[in-house]
């Protein structure tokens, strides 16, 4: 059965969502997604023996934030408190793009409060990648008469990741889009602004790195291992960047066998 809980961070209320017991995991999602991104492979965790805390990044899911235009270090901060608040000691976190971005800062902050970080999908960019992406009009929100705002997001959702994704992914990925309101950019916008290729370089805390085929960042996989050969590396064929919503027996039991099997 999946705990629900909030504690008072700096950037306000923030929401999680807990299940099993044992080694601590902490799973930060994606943006503009929420901690509904791991419901489908939380109970797979927890029957590995996994204590999972999805958390609810600021401003997304059913967190709060007081924040204008946040920062990755923001969010790692806020990650601080809520893991102090919560008491957590030495987890694993494993996180998935922008939750990478927060995961990275988080660790590269506090070194000794982590056991070991897993990044699925590390948001690396050029600076005409971030130029791009910060020039980038948002999306209009404003209701419409016709709903058409819906269905735009939906077809655009959909073309961006292409074939191979779920309806339900969509569906989820649209909801918790809108859910996040007239600053779901917030995210985006802060992990992009982030130099996370500084920290990477100067992690010191052991490191895993996920990538998948079908995922868009599986382009700067030989990228990473050129800054850190040092770390760990495996591949998973197929998916987009929806993978672990929409295939999350084989995802988790993927993550379990290649890393999580030999942490507990």
């Amino acid at each position: 059965m999946v705990k629900k809980m909030y504690v008072d961070g700096p950037m306000g209320q923030v929401h999680i969502r807990e299940m099993g017991g044992g080694c601590p995991l902490i799973l930060l999602h994606q943006t503009a997604w929420s901690s509904v991104q791991f419901q489908k492979s939380m109970p797979f965790f927890a029957d590995y023996g996994f204590r999972c805390i999805a958390i609810d990044t600021p401003g997304y899911g059913m967190s709060d934030t007081n924040t204008e235009n946040p920062s990755v270090d923001l969010y790692a901060e806020s990650l601080n408190t809520v893991l102090d608040k919560i008491k957590v000691i030495d987890p694993i976190i494993l996180a998935h793009h922008t939750g990478a971005s927060i995961a990275t800062k988080f660790a590269f902050l506090y070194p000794k409060k982590i056991k070991h970080l897993i990044l699925h999908g590390v948001p690396i960019f050029t600076k005409d990648e971030v130029k791009g992406r910060l020039e980038r009009p948002h999306f209009d929100q404003s209701p419409r008469d016709d709903g058409s705002h819906f269905t735009e997001r939906w077809s655009y959702a959909k073309n961006v990741v292409g074939e191979g994704v779920s309806n339900e992914a969509i569906h989820n990925s649209v909801m918790q889009f809108f859910i996040s309101g007239l600053n779901e950019w917030h995210g985006h916008h802060a992990a992009f602004k982030y130099n996370i290729e500084k920290d990477y370089k100067e992690l010191n805390v052991p490191t895993s790195i996920v990538s998948n085929t079908g995922d868009p960042l599986h382009l700067k996989l030989e990228q990473l291992k050129k800054i850190r050969p040092d770390f760990f590396y495996f591949e998973i064929d197929g998916g987009t960047f929806h993978i672990i919503f929409d295939d999350p027996v084989s995802w988790s039991k993927s993550i379990y066998e290649n890393i999580l099997k030999e942490l507990k």
